[in-house]
C-alpha cells in the first residue's frame, strides 16, 4: 500500500526539524519502521525519532538532555498527526536549579484547535529554625480555563530540639478541560474516538501539629505495675472462652406495596449485625457491629416483539436513610486499643436501561439489522461520620486519642448509547456531577516518644461535567456489500460482465425517465372518466417518439439509436404566438436538447465498453 505522509511540521520546533534533517547524527532503523537521529556533546544529548503510518498519521518525539552551570534539565516535544490528518502536539520542560528548585513547563495543542499550558514549582527554602516546602502548580487554556493550586508545609523546630512544630496549607480553586482522542485500525475495522473532562471547584485545608520529646520513664513505670498485674490475672483465671451471636434476621423486615405484571414496590427496614467476646490468657477482645436501614424499593420491566423488531427496558428506584455503628477493640498485658465508626446517611438512586433492534435484511447479500441500546442513572447522597481511636500500650509506649469527623453531599448523573446499523457503530457516553465536603480532625496524646496536640479544617466544592464519543466503521463488511451489489450478473465474483449489465441498467432508466423504454405497439388505454388533454393551438411539443419493432437482441444502445432518428424538433411559433405558447416552445426545445445529448452519451458509452472488452480478450 502507497504511504501517504503528513507530518506535523507546521508546529516542529527549528531543532527538531535541523536534526531531523542531519546527516550527521547516529541513524538507527528499529524493529518497528520508526527511524531515530542521536546526536551527543559535552553538555547536551539529543534524540529524535520519526513514524510514519499507511493512512494520514505520523508522529515526530524529540527528547534533550541539558547540563549547564546554573543545573540540568531535560525536554520532550511530541507532534501527532492522526489518521484523519488532525494534529496535536506537546513539549514538557523540566528543570532542576543547583539550588534545588524544580520546574517543569508544559504546553500543548490537542486536535481539536485547544491550546493549553501548565506550570509547575517545587522547592525548599531554609530560613533560621523553619524549612519550608511548597509546590505550586497553575493552568491555563484558550477555552477560557484556569487553575491554581498550591500545597505549602512549614517545620519549625525548637532551639532545644526538643519542640516541633508543622503547619500545612492546601489550596485549589478555578476550572480545568482535559481532552482525548484517538484514530484506531484493527481487524478491518477503523475506530474514531474524542472525548473531555470539565470541573470547577475549590478546597481548603489547613491542619497544625505540635510534638514535644518527653522521657517515657516514669509512663512506662507505672504502665509496668498495672500490666503486670493484668498479664498474672489473665494467666491465673485460665479462662478460654468466646461470645458470639448475631441478630435474628426476622429484624429486617420486607413489605411489598405494589406488584404488577412489569414491576414492583417494595419497602424494607430493620435492623442486622451481631457482636463478638473473646476472653483467653492474652486478655479480652471485642466487636460490636449495627446496620439499621429503612428505604423503598422499586422496578420495573417490560418487552415487545413485533413486525419490524423487538424492544425492551429495565428500571429501577431506590430511597434509602442508613445508620451504622462499628465498635471493636483489646485490653491485654500490652494495654488499650479501641475504635468507634458511626455513619449515617441518606441516598436516592434511580436507574434505567433500554434495547431496541430491527429483524435483519439482505444488502449486498450480507444480513444488516439496526439496534440501539442506552443506560441512564442519577444519584445523590449526603453522608455524616464520625470517627475515634483510642490507644494506651506498654510497647511501644503510646497514650494518645484521635479523632475524625466529616459530612459530604454528592450528586451525579451519567449515562450512555449505544447506536449499530450495519458496518456503523456509535458509542456515546456522558456525565454532570456535584458535590461539597467539610471535614474536621484532632490528635491529643503521647506516641513515638512525643507529646502530640493538633487539629485540621477542611472544606471542598466542585462541579463536573464529560462525556466520550466512539465511531466505529466495519470496512470489511461494506466491502462485502458493495461486492454483493456490484455483483449484478450474480455469479459470485466481479466481471466486465457487470459493467455490461450496470450500463443496460442505467440506460434503461434514463430511457424509462424519459419515456424511451421498450413496450408494445398498442396505445395505452385511456383511463376511465379522465378527460383528454388538449395539445396548444401552437406546433405539436415534442413527445416521445413510437418505436418501431425492436430486432431481436438489440440493446439500450440500438433503440437510442432508432429513438433520435424518431424524433422531431418542435417547430417556431407563429408570429401572433401568446407568451404561454412561447414559454412552451422553449421547455420543449430544452427538454429535446437533453433527449438528444443523454441518447447520444449512452451510444458513446456502449462503444467505449465494447471497445474495452475487445482489448482485453
Amino acid at each position: 500500500m502507497t504511504r501517504v505522509l503528513r507530518p506535523s511540521s507546521k508546529s516542529l520546533p527549528k531543532e527538531v526539524t535541523v536534526l531531523a534533517k542531519s546527516k550527521n547524527a547516529e541513524v538507527t532503523t528499529n524493529a518497528d519502521g520508526s527511524v531515530t537521529k542521536r546526536r551527543d556533546t559535552a553538555k547536551t544529548s539529543k534524540e529524535v525519532t520519526t513514524r510514519t503510518g499507511n493512512l494520514l498519521e505520523s508522529s515526530t518525539e524529540f527528547k534533550k538532555s541539558t547540563r549547564t552551570t546554573r543545573g540540568s534539565g531535560e525536554s520532550e516535544f511530541t507532534a501527532n498527526t492522526d489518521m484523519l490528518g488532525r494534529e496535536s502536539s506537546k513539549s514538557r520542560k523540566d528543570f532542576t536549579s543547583n539550588a534545588g528548585v524544580h520546574t517543569v513547563n508544559i504546553a500543548g495543542s490537542d486536535v481539536y484547535g485547544i491550546d493549553k499550558q501548565e506550570k509547575s514549582t517545587d522547592k525548599t527554602v531554609v530560613k533560621g529554625d523553619t524549612t519550608e516546602t511548597s509546590l505550586r502548580s497553575s493552568s491555563k487554556d484558550s477555552a477560557g480555563n484556569a487553575r491554581k493550586a498550591s500545597d505549602v508545609t512549614r517545620v519549625t523546630v525548637g532551639e532545644d530540639g526538643k519542640k516541633t512544630v508543622t503547619t500545612n496549607e492546601k489550596k485549589s480553586g478555578g476550572s480545568e478541560l482535559n481532552t482525548r482522542s484517538g484514530t484506531t485500525w484493527e481487524d478491518k475495522k477503523f475506530t474514531l474516538s474524542g472525548g473531555a473532562d470539565w470541573s470547577k471547584g475549590g478546597s481548603i485545608d489547613k491542619s497544625t501539629l505540635t510534638e514535644t520529646e518527653v522521657d517515657a520513664a516514669k509512663f512506662l513505670e507505672k504502665s509496668d505495675v498495672v500490666t503486670e498485674w493484668v498479664g498474672k490475672i489473665f494467666k491465673g483465671l485460665g479462662l478460654e472462652q468466646q461470645w458470639k451471636s448475631e441478630l435474628d434476621a426476622s429484624l429486617m423486615k420486607e413489605k411489598m406495596l405494589l406488584q404488577g405484571e412489569h414491576g414492583s414496590v417494595v419497602a424494607r427496614y430493620g435492623v442486622s449485625g451481631g457482636q463478638q467476646l473473646t476472653i483467653d490468657g492474652e486478655g479480652i477482645r471485642g466487636s460490636f457491629n449495627r446496620d439499621a436501614r429503612a428505604g423503598v424499593y422499586a422496578e420495573s420491566h417490560g418487552s415487545v416483539d413485533g413486525k419490524y423488531g423487538t424492544a425492551s427496558y429495565d428500571a429501577r428506584a431506590a430511597a434509602e436513610a442508613y445508620a451504622t455503628v462499628d465498635a471493636r477493640g483489646s485490653i491485654d498485658a500490652n494495654g488499650l486499643d479501641a475504635t468507634v465508626d458511626v455513619r449515617v446517611g441518606v441516598s436516592v438512586e434511580a436507574e434505567i436501561s433500554g434495547r431496541a433492534q430491527t429483524k435483519s435484511v439482505q444488502i449486498g447479500g450480507v444480513d444488516v439489522n439496526a439496534s440501539v441500546e442506552g443506560h441512564a442513572r442519577a444519584s445523590a447522597e449526603a453522608v455524616a461520620e464520625v470517627n475515634g481511636t483510642v490507644k494506651v500500650t506498654r510497647d511501644p509506649p503510646t497514650a494518645i486519642v484521635r479523632g475524625t469527623a466529616g459530612a459530604s453531599a454528592v450528586a451525579k448523573i451519567e449515562g450512555d448509547i449505544h447506536a449499530s446499523a450495519g458496518p456503523f457503530s456509535v458509542v456515546a457516553s456522558g456525565y454532570v456531577s456535584a458535590g461539597a465536603e467539610a471535614r474536621a480532625s484532632g490528635v491529643f496524646g503521647y506516641e513515638d516518644g512525643k507529646l502530640k496536640i493538633g487539629g485540621s479544617l477542611g472544606a471542598a466544592f466542585g462541579v463536573g461535567a464529560g462525556g466520550d464519543v466512539q465511531l466505529e466503521i466495519d470496512v470489511a463488511q461494506i466491502g462485502e456489500m458493495a461486492k454483493g451489489a456490484a455483483d449484478l450478473n450474480h455469479d459470485g465474483k466481479l466481471g466486465l460482465d457487470d459493467a455490461m449489465v450496470a450500463v443496460e441498467k442505467t440506460a434503461g432508466w434514463i430511457g424509462g425517465l424519459f419515456g424511451l423504454g421498450k413496450h408494445d405497439d398498442k396505445p395505452a388505454a385511456k383511463a376511465p372518466g379522465k378527460a383528454e388533454a388538449v395539445a396548444p393551438a401552437t406546433a405539436a411539443p415534442v413527445t416521445p417518439p413510437e418505436w418501431p419493432p425492436t430486432p431481436a437482441g438489440a440493446d439500450i444502445a440500438d433503440q437510442a439509436i432508432n429513438a433520435i432518428g424518431a424524433m422531431h424538433e418542435p417547430a417556431l411559433p407563429g408570429p401572433d404566438a401568446t407568451p404561454q405558447q412561447l414559454a412552451q416552445y422553449e421547455k420543449d426545445t430544452k427538454r429535446y436538447d437533453r433527449m438528444i445529448e443523454l441518447m447520444s452519451t449512452i451510444i458513446k458509452k456502449r462503444d467505449e465498453l465494447q471497445m474495452s472488452i475487445i482489448r482485453k480478450t
